[in-house]
């Protein structure tokens, strides 16, 4: 009866993989509420994946309800002037090199009450130039290099009440290279 339980908790998860919902697929629906131009709001009974990652544009709110988000080596990325991403309520894994959530060329991102974790690439949380960040009420921990980087010396970033721990190149790294 034991080998029985076993084999039908592996099948449960096996079933699961095979049918998680790209996350860019459930972006690309998602229509605007709340103030947002784009207001996705994830089943936390659903897995959702990211393997080419997913490219956030305009004023968007990732809404993650406890879901968990398997980027499979993509990312959450937004960019440029006049963007801005929410992101709460996630559980964002393996992630690839840009790192579970990556803010660049002057976007501004808040992150808000995330678990971040288990090999995001560079970092948990990437802040790159001339971009603005809020990280706060996040666990961000075993990620491959950094929990949270933040890249050139312009722009804003408010670290607030994070738990951020055990990350191999280090919880914390400001100006660092790449």
């Amino acid at each position: 009866m034991k080998k029985l339980l076993i084999v039908g908790v592996c099948l449960v998860i096996a079933v699961a993989g095979a049918y998680a919902i790209k996350l860019q697929d459930a972006y690309e629906k998602a229509g605007p509420g709340e103030g947002y131009d784009k207001l996705l709001v994830l089943d936390p009974k659903e897995t959702y994946t990211g393997s080419c990652g997913v490219r956030i544009g305009k004023k968007s709110c990732i809404r993650g309800n406890g879901a968990l988000v398997d980027l499979d080596g993509g990312s959450v990325q937004t960019g440029g002037n006049g963007t801005d991403l929410t992101v709460s309520g996630c559980c964002l894994i393996n992630a690839g090199y840009y790192g579970a959530i990556n803010v660049t060329d002057g976007a501004r991102a808040q992150v808000d009450g995330n678990t971040i974790c288990k090999g995001n690439g560079i970092a948990g949380v990437r802040v790159w130039e001339y971009s603005t960040a809020t990280i706060k009420n996040n666990i961000i921990w075993d990620n491959a290099t950094y929990g949270i980087a933040k890249h050139q010396n312009t722009g804003t970033l408010d670290i607030l009440y994070n738990d951020v721990d055990n990350n191999k190149g280090g919880n914390y790294m400001y100006f660092c290279p790449g």
